[in-house]
């Protein structure tokens, strides 16, 4: 009986958590999973954008003695990031989450990460 509209969607909300859930690792796997579906490949690829760049550049400042702390910072920004993501990917059905503030600049890398993967 499967493919009814509903199971669809209840298979793209969870998605679309799972997605944000273990940040940039999960969204790549769900990069991948979700390729079918544009809206949880687009918020899989917002998870690598987001997640990835803030754990590479929280490493590189990590490495500088008197900025280090300032990955301590970003591990918080990172985290308020990652509840608001989670709360909207709960509270919706699976379309896209925007990054609160940050949406102008990532939006062209998360869309040619999602546009990539076919």
């Amino acid at each position: 009986m499967g493919g009814t509209p509903a199971a669809a969607a209840g298979n793209k909300k969870t998605y679309t958590i799972l997605a944000y859930l273990v940040g940039w690792i999960t969204g790549l796997i769900f990069l991948f999973v979700g390729k079918d579906d544009p809206d949880v490949k687009w918020n899989a690829a917002n998870s690598v954008v987001f997640f990835g760049g803030l754990s590479i550049i929280s490493f590189v400042i990590g490495l500088i003695p008197v900025v280090g702390l300032l990955s301590l910072v970003l591990f918080a920004v990172g985290f308020v990031y990652w509840v608001i993501f989670l709360v909207k990917a709960l509270q919706g059905n699976g379309e896209r989450i925007p990054t609160p503030g940050l949406s102008g600049f990532m939006n062209q890398y998360v869309d040619q990460l999602a546009n990539a993967v076919k």
